[in-house]
């Protein structure tokens, strides 16, 4: 049966707070989760893998459930926590849809649940209208999951976030573990995806499809063209971080939408991020505005539109960002600070560093900074991924003009040495950049 229990606080274990994660949890929970949901069992003694989903009124999560149960076991017990969420303010249909999940899930679990795969619901009807949304809900599982791992002193539980929409490759766990279990200097890790490109019949959601994914892909492979270590999608169905480096930033934010980039951008901006490209999601390539930005919306705003009325930021900025970290090492082989060579930026990055207060952040940095071989470290952690965002935006409102998607692409893809994979339309563009990506370790 399915055990779910709504803001009653963490369960009292029986087991002392001698274990490091435990002590962390103790401590993460009075500044960051007073209230935290709990389930009416413990969980498994070899918990290794906790996946949360936030649930919204979705009639089809049970694909992603069977997804999962499908998967090849790994070494560790699994949980599986759906965060089954509304708030007062929503329709009536919207609670309808979540109490009849719950009615469908209990029973699949019911018939379902093994020795080392535990289907757990957590259902939270009456969120704050406020915060009430994806945010939220990931947090309120991710927090769940953290506890779980507190509760049998598991120290190297790993808790994994997806979404309801979404299939996952049969290795999906097994790959989520081997990685974590290698790769021990990574706290956080982005996992390979592919939308599901082939469910779609209609030719304008699927083009409209298509040029969302292969937008995502320019906009990384650009940042990654400028040397910035920020070349990380940052999916909110496509990551999984350990349960106490999670804890130590903070856990996750209550942001109805873009609770993903910042979280994972986290880890990003201390080198802390990994890639998983031995497995993949496969995100639904659904029409959705729940959230203000996201798949949903940006595939309607495509609908109907040709290939060449889609347009994306000129590769220029690119160009520009990579020009930044040259000057960077420049000033990284002088012994004393000296500014005067930031005019020979590019005019539109040197505006914005300029609006951004360069010259006095840079003096703040190099007075602490013990040695010019950490200034570029210490410069990156205040040129964050947000303020790369914050500049790309800058540059388009001052001085370039967005470019037809396909041409945009077409230059990247000549900028990083990619090689062009089928057709020369949108779907030859998100191949080979597919391919870029897949063989990126």
């Amino acid at each position: 049966m399915v055990n779910y229990v709504k803001n009653q606080g963490l369960m009292t274990a029986s087991i002392s707070l001698e274990n490091n994660i435990q002590q962390r949890w103790a401590r993460y929970r009075q500044r960051f989760a007073p209230k935290v949901v709990s389930l009416t069992d413990l969980p498994a003694p070899d918990l290794g893998l906790a996946v949360v989903i936030p649930c919204y009124s979705e009639p089809d999560v049970i694909k992603t459930i069977n997804a999962l149960y499908g998967c090849i076991r790994p070494a560790c017990a699994v949980e599986i926590l759906l965060i089954i969420n509304a708030s007062s303010a929503d329709d009536d249909a919207i609670h309808r849809q979540n109490e009849k999940t719950l009615d469908e899930l209990s029973a699949w679990a019911t018939q379902h649940n093994e020795a080392g795969f535990h289907l757990h619901c957590v259902y939270e009807k009456d969120l704050p209208v406020k915060h009430q949304g994806v945010g939220l809900a990931r947090k309120i599982g991710l927090d769940l999951a953290v506890s779980r791992f507190a509760g049998v002193g598991r120290e190297n539980g790993v808790c994994i976030s997806l979404d309801a929409d979404c299939l996952v490759e049969q290795n999906y766990f097994v790959a989520i573990a081997e990685y974590f279990a290698v790769n021990k200097e990574d706290r956080i890790a982005v996992i390979d995806f592919e939308h599901q490109l082939e469910a779609l019949s209609d030719s304008s959601h699927y083009q409209a499809m298509v040029a969302y994914e292969l937008y995502l892909r320019y906009y990384v492979q650009g940042v990654r063209y400028s040397g910035l270590p920020y070349d990380y999608q940052t999916l909110g169905s496509c990551f999984a971080v350990r349960a106490n480096s999670y804890m130590a930033q903070g856990g996750m934010n209550k942001r109805q939408a873009g609770e993903d980039f910042y979280f994972i951008h986290k880890f990003t901006v201390l080198s802390q991020c990994g890639r998983i490209k031995s497995t993949r999601v496969m995100p639904s390539a659904r029409l959705s505005q729940r959230v203000p930005f996201g798949t949903g919306p940006a595939v309607l705003q495509r609908m109907g539109a040709s290939s060449e009325a889609y347009d994306t930021y000129d590769p220029q900025v690119f160009r520009d960002l990579r020009c930044l970290l040259e000057w960077l090492r420049g000033l990284a082989d002088k012994s004393e600070l000296n500014l005067a060579g930031v005019q020979s930026l590019p005019q539109s990055l040197y505006a914005f560093l300029q609006q951004q207060g360069i010259e006095q952040r840079m003096a703040e940095i190099h007075s602490n900074t013990a040695s010019m071989e950490t200034l570029i470290e210490r410069f990156l952690q205040w040129f964050t991924p947000f303020l790369v965002l914050k500049y790309v935006h800058f540059a388009h409102e001052h001085s370039y003009k967005c470019k037809p998607l396909i041409q945009a692409c077409g230059e990247m893809l000549v900028m990083f040495g990619g090689e062009k994979k089928g057709d020369n339309g949108l779907f030859g563009l998100l191949c080979s950049y597919r391919q870029c990506d897949s063989r990126k370790t």
